[in-house]
């Protein structure tokens, strides 16, 4: 039983670094995926040719596979689990080739192999080979433990995004990999960027981080200019995107409308307000920046709280913007942390609730 229970924990923590790097990776927005396939050793020399464009039979990787260890029940039922992930880093470039890598799983083994290559705009590929890795469970007794490999490692070359240093995927990487290992809940790590699709989060995340950067310039308030400017930035990227795909999903072009209880600096209801969606900030206290948004921003000063036979009725297609603070709903604007960009989506999944219909607030 500890073989199975530690192969399960391995796939675990390994699925965490293939599905959602940007957890441990920070300049990473996140990953596509193709669908995985089961396949023995014949299927997988097939799929490794198909994509990269050369037989792979006889050459390194094939033996950096360990592909020569068979096990005759595994290979009739699948001993490798393969798909392709497409790594999307926080900036892009106009014209830069995508950076993908196939994922490769060793069921008999216990290991997880990471070949990248990169594929232009027209289908050329070009192959990493000085940066295939592999991470591989190694029992012994009742003991475990994870390891790391690199086919070539006086090759390996890194640019800090796409491709993190080896040494850094030794000290920082693998030591969080152990720790998922051993709680092995994948639960977790919970990512509210799953909702929707990664590329557009992306693209307009650097369009608005672009046209709303000169605010941290001309911030006027105590807090950090940087955090709080990009950082809703994020979270409006995160809605504006959302909300696309619902009215896509519709079939309307009416924009939602929002409520922001507990607005704060007012930032998100400004760049909501600018981008087209019809919506309110309210908080218990004005704040200096609020004279600077102008006429299209609208923020109120004002105290809401959720009781039954009120005043304040929202439709049934509005939504609330804050985070829920027991039975409050409010975004409130003391530090929260060293946070910046995107990073704080991971951290306010209840950033955007659909409202039900009928529901009132006091003011």
């Amino acid at each position: 039983m500890t073989d199975i229970r530690s192969a399960d924990s391995l796939w675990s923590a390994a699925d965490v670094w293939i599905k959602k790097p940007h957890v441990v990776n920070k300049r990473l927005c996140g990953v596509t995926e193709t669908e995985y396939r089961d396949v023995d050793t014949a299927g997988l020399i097939q799929i490794l040719s198909s994509l990269l464009g050369t037989s792979i039979k006889n050459s390194d990787i094939y033996m950096f596979l360990h592909a020569d260890i068979v096990d005759k029940e595994l290979e009739t039922a699948g001993r490798w689990c393969v798909g392709v992930r497409t790594i999307i880093p926080k900036v892009n470039k106009a014209g830069e080739c995508l950076y993908k890598e196939v994922i490769i799983k060793d069921i008999v083994g216990h290991a997880v192999t990471f070949i990248p290559f990169e594929e232009t705009g027209v289908g050329q590929v070009t192959v990493k080979s000085s940066n295939f890795y592999q991470i591989q469970l190694q029992l012994k007794s009742e003991e475990w433990l994870l390891s790391l490999h690199a086919m070539t490692p006086e090759q390996w070359c890194s640019d800090g995004v796409a491709y993190p240093k080896l040494s850094w995927l030794r000290t920082k990487l693998l030591p969080k990999l152990s720790r998922w290992a051993m709680k092995s809940r994948t639960s977790e790590f919970k990512s509210t960027l799953s909702l929707i699709p990664v590329e557009k989060y992306s693209i307009l995340y650097q369009q608005l981080k672009e046209k709303y950067k000169e605010l941290v310039k001309v911030w006027p308030e105590v807090t950090d200019p940087e955090k709080f400017v990009f950082e809703d930035v994020a979270i409006a990227t995160y809605l504006l995107v959302l909300w696309g795909e619902e009215r896509a999903e519709k079939g309307t072009t009416t924009k939602q409308s929002f409520v922001d209880l507990g607005c704060g600096n007012g930032l998100l209801v400004h760049i909501l307000n600018n981008e087209g969606h019809p919506g309110k900030g309210m908080d218990i206290r004005k704040r200096k920046i609020w004279d600077m948004y102008g006429p299209g921003t609208h923020l109120e000063r004002k105290v809401v709280l959720p009781k039954r036979n009120v005043s304040v009725r929202l439709s049934e297609k509005g939504f609330i913007c804050g985070k829920p603070m027991g039975c409050s709903v409010t975004n409130t604007t003391e530090p929260r942390g060293p946070r910046t960009g995107q990073e704080a989506l991971l951290e306010r999944p209840e950033v955007a609730g659909r409202l039900v219909e009928g529901q009132e607030f006091e003011k």
